[in-house]
C-alpha cells in the first residue's frame, strides 16, 4: 500500500495515532480498540461529512468549467470537468446529453473520431436538444468522412503482448512450465521449470475486483479500472461513479449498492486505495449468496490458515473457492503496517455501520464482530494481492489478482510485471534457466541508477544484489562485452531510433540483443538496453489496451 499522506480523517487519524507510536504510549491492538479509537473522532472527523446528490444546476457548473479547459486545449481536464457534470446531471435533462456532447467535441479534436460517434449516440439518446441538433449532425458527418479517408487511429496492437508460449491448461493465463516454490527469507515465489527466453509472455491474469482512487473517479471505470479515454457513463443513482459500458455497471451494481449514495463518507475514510478492503468483504458476501452465517463459519475457521494458488483449476473456475483461498491467506507484515490496516478496516466499519441498509445486515453481537474482524482481514489480504496502477501524482487505481503476487522483488530482476487496464501481464525481460526464481522489481534496480532507492521498499531486500552489497558492488560480477558487442548494441540503438521499424520489431532488437549477452550480465554497457526495453514493454501494454478499446469502440459505432 502506497503511503502518500491523505488530506482526509483517516489522514489525520493515521496522524494522530502515528504520534501515539512516536511517543512510546501503548496501543492496544485489538480491533475493537481501533474501532473506539475511530469513534473518539468521529464527531469531529466523521458526522459532518456532506454527501453531494444530482442536480442540473451543479451540472451545468461543472460544464462550464469544461468549456473553460476545453477553450484552453487542457483537454483532459476538459474531459473531467464534462465528466463530473455528466455524474450531476439528473436523468432526463439535457445537461446530461449536453454533456455527452461536449465530450464529443473533444475527441473530435483528438483525432477519436469513433470516440466522437459513440458521444455523439450517447448525447442523441439522452433528450439532446432539438434546436443544436444541426451541430451534432455536422460533427457526426465530418468524424465518417475523416474514417473515410483513412483519418481514424490506430486500432490494430502491434506487438500484441499475450502469453506467447505454451499455457497452462489448468491455469489458462500463466504460461505451462513455471511452478511455486518456497524461498528462505521471501516466502513462496515463481520458478521456472524449464528454459524460458527473454520476451516470454508468461502471465496475462485478469483482475477480479477493481477500485479507482477517489481523486480519479471521473476518469476510469469504477468496475474494471480501465479509462476508455475517459468516455464513461455515470452511475444513475449517485455522483461518485462511472463506468466504461453499460456492462461494467450492471456488473458493479451488486457490490456498488453497498455504498451508493455515501460515497464521500467513504471516500473520507479511505487511504489510496482502502476501500479495496471492503469491496472484497462484500464480494465475497454476493458469492456466499449473502448467507452472512455461512461466511463467518467459514472464514472464522480458516482465517490466516495459508494457501496455495496453484491448487485452483481455472478449467472449473469457481469464484467462491477464489475466495475462500483469499481469506486462507498467511500473511505477515510488520506492526506499523498492520496499524495501518486496523485503522483503515475499523475507520470503514465506523462509516458503513451508520448506513441502516449495511447495519440490518449484523444484528447480533457476534455478528457485528465478525464484520469488523473480516474488514481487517480483508484489508490485508487486499493490500497483498492488489497492483497499483501508479503515476507521479499518485494512484489511479488498484486491481485485485491471486496468482500474479506469486512475484518476489528482486534488484537483479529477470521479469516484469505490469498492471494496466484490468490485466497483469509478466513478461521475461531476460533468458530464464530451469529452476531459477522469477522476480520483478519494486522500483530498485542494478540497471535503474537513476529509479528508486532500495530503502523505500516497506520491507528488507533480501535479494541477491542487497545480499552482495550495493549495485556498484553487484555490477563488479559483470564480465566485459566481446569487441563486437559495441556494434551489436549500436545497431540495437538505431533500430530503436529508426522512424520505419514497428513496435514488434524494437522489441525483437532488444531481446536478441539481451539474448545474446545475457551471459555477461550484471554489465553496465547492457544496462540501459535493459532499462530501456523494459520501458517499452510497458508502453507495449498500454498502447495494445487503447488500440483494442479502440477497436471494441469502432466495432460499435462505424
Amino acid at each position: 500500500m502506497d503511503n502518500t499522506k491523505q488530506d482526509n480523517a483517516i489522514g489525520t487519524m493515521m496522524d494522530r495515532l502515528l504520534d501515539l507510536v512516536r511517543k512510546d504510549l501503548q496501543v492496544k491492538t485489538t480491533m475493537a480498540a481501533f474501532r473506539d479509537f475511530v469513534l473518539e473522532q468521529d464527531e469531529e472527523l466523521l458526522s459532518n461529512v456532506e454527501e453531494p446528490v444530482k442536480g442540473n444546476a451543479k451540472a451545468a457548473h461543472f460544464r462550464q468549467q469544461g468549456n473553460h479547459f476545453y477553450l484552453a486545449k487542457r483537454y483532459e481536464k476538459a474531459l473531467e470537468k464534462y465528466n463530473e457534470s455528466i455524474c450531476y446531471a439528473e436523468a432526463g435533462s439535457d445537461q446530461l446529453a449536453m454533456g455527452y456532447a461536449n465530450r464529443s467535441a473533444i475527441y473530435f479534436e483528438q483525432g477519436e473520431y469513433e470516440f466522437a460517434l459513440l458521444n455523439i449516440r450517447l448525447a442523441r439518446n439522452h433528450n439532446y436538444p432539438e434546436k443544436l441538433m444541426e451541430k451534432l449532425d455536422t460533427r457526426e458527418k465530418n468524424c465518417r468522412k475523416k474514417i473515410d479517408e483513412g483519418l481514424a487511429k490506430n486500432n490494430v496492437p502491434c506487438p500484441r503482448m499475450g502469453i506467447n508460449v505454451e499455457i497452462n491448461p489448468k491455469i489458462p493465463f500463466l504460461a505451462r512450465g513455471i511452478g511455486m516454490k518456497q524461498y528462505p527469507g521471501s516466502g513462496r515465489g515463481l520458478v521456472a521449470e524449464r528454459n524460458f527466453k527473454a520476451g516470454d509472455v508468461i502471465l496475462d491474469e485478469k483482475t477480479i475486483l477493481s477500485v479507482v482512487s477517489v481523486a480519479n473517479r471521473y476518469l476510469n471505470c469504477s468496475h474494471c479500472g480501465i479509462s476508455n479515454q475517459h468516455s464513461l457513463i455515470p452511475c444513475p443513482n449517485c455522483v461518485h461513479c462511472m463506468y466504461c459500458s453499460e456492462e461494467c455497471l450492471a456488473e458493479d451494481k451488486p457490490l456498488h449498492r453497498f455504498e451508493c449514495g455515501f460515497g464521500a463518507q467513504i471516500g473520507n475514510v479511505t487511504f489510496n486505495c482502502s476501500n479495496m478492503g471492503h469491496k472484497l468483504f462484500f464480494y465475497g458476501l454476493k458469492l456466499f449468496k449473502d448467507d452472512l452465517n455461512q461466511m463467518m463459519n467459514y472464514c472464522e475457521k480458516n482465517a490466516n490458515t495459508g494457501s496455495d494458488p496453484f491448487t485452483l483449476d481455472y478449467r472449473k473456475y469457481d469464484p467462491l473457492e477464489e475466495f475462500k483461498h483469499f481469506m486462507k491467506s498467511k500473511l505477515t507484515c510488520n506492526p506499523l503496517v498492520e496499524y495501518t490496516f486496523k485503522l483503515c478496516a475499523a475507520a470503514a466499519y465506523v462509516v458503513l455501520m451508520k448506513q441502516s441498509s449495511i447495519s440490518s445486515l449484523f444484528p447480533s453481537k457476534s455478528q457485528k464482530q465478525f464484520f469488523l474482524n473480516c474488514l481487517y482481514n480483508c484489508q490485508r489480504v487486499a493490500a497483498y494481492y492488489a497492483w497499483d496502477n501508479n503515476t507521479p501524482t499518485g494512484i489511479i487505481a488498484a486491481g485485485l489478482t491471486y496468482t500474479a503476487k506469486v512475484i518476489n522483488h528482486s534488484c537483479d530482476p529477470n521479469a516484469m510485471a505490469f498492471y494496466d487496464a484490468d490485466r497483469v501481464k509478466c513478461i521475461l525481460i531476460r533468458p530464464v534457466r530451469k529452476g531459477e526464481q522469477i522476480t520483478y522489481s519494486l522500483g530498485p534496480a542494478w540497471f535503474n541508477p537513476g529509479g528508486q532507492s532500495v530503502s523505500e521498499l516497506s520491507f528488507k531486500c533480501r535479494c541477491p544484489v542487497c545480499r552482495f552489497g550495493s549495485p556498484q558492488d553487484w555490477m563488479s560480477l559483470g564480465k566485459p562485452l566481446p569487441p563486437n558487442a559495441r556494434n551489436d548494441l549500436g545497431m540495437c540503438m538505431a533500430v530503436l531510433i529508426s522512424d520505419t521499424g514497428n513496435d514488434a520489431a524494437k522489441l525483437n532488437a532488444f531481446q536478441q540483443i539481451i539474448q545474446r549477452y545475457d551471459p555477461y550480465l550484471p554489465n553496465m554497457d547492457l544496462s540501459l538496453h535493459l532499462r530501456i526495453y523494459t520501458e517499452k514493454l510497458k508502453d507495449a501494454i498500454v498502447n495494445e489496451n487503447v488500440k483494442l478499446n479502440r477497436a471494441k469502440v469502432a466495432a460499435a459505432v462505424v
